[in-house]
């Protein structure tokens, strides 16, 4: 009950309605929160009415992702439209696969020097042994 409560001393009756997307927040609202909350001199409620965060664990995410150099903003996340591998030819799967034996089995590095797929050079490796 408090929960609600506050999310609605927040944004009002908007604040009660169960959000269909997530809020997203700009960089730089992230840091100023983040370092607001390290100050220590506001309250954590100050804090979340102040930039308009629904909860106080994702204040918590950011101040561990801050710590740790890796706060950033989130980009939407789509659906992967799957890109189509190139067409290889059977005489150059011989030589990306004798390319990779020659070096100790470096599939990664066969992927990028030939621009394929890790995994294809891998089957293609397997599948000539």
């Amino acid at each position: 009950m408090s929960k609600w409560i506050k999310q609605f001393l927040l944004a009002g009756l908007a604040g009660l309605i169960r959000p269909k997307h997530n809020q997203k927040y700009s960089l730089e609202t992230k840091l100023t929160a983040v370092k607001a909350y390290l100050s220590g001199k506001y309250t954590n409620q100050a804090i979340l009415q102040q930039y308009q965060i629904r909860n106080i664990s994702q204040l918590h995410q950011w101040v561990i992702s801050y710590n740790n150099d890796k706060l950033r903003v989130n980009q939407t996340t789509r659906k992967r439209v799957r890109k189509m591998g190139r067409k290889v030819t059977f005489d150059e799967k011989k030589q990306i696969v004798r390319w990779t034996i020659e070096h100790n089995n470096n599939y990664k590095a066969a992927a990028e020097k030939y621009d394929i797929s890790y995994q294809r050079v891998y089957s293609w490796v397997r599948k000539y042994r």
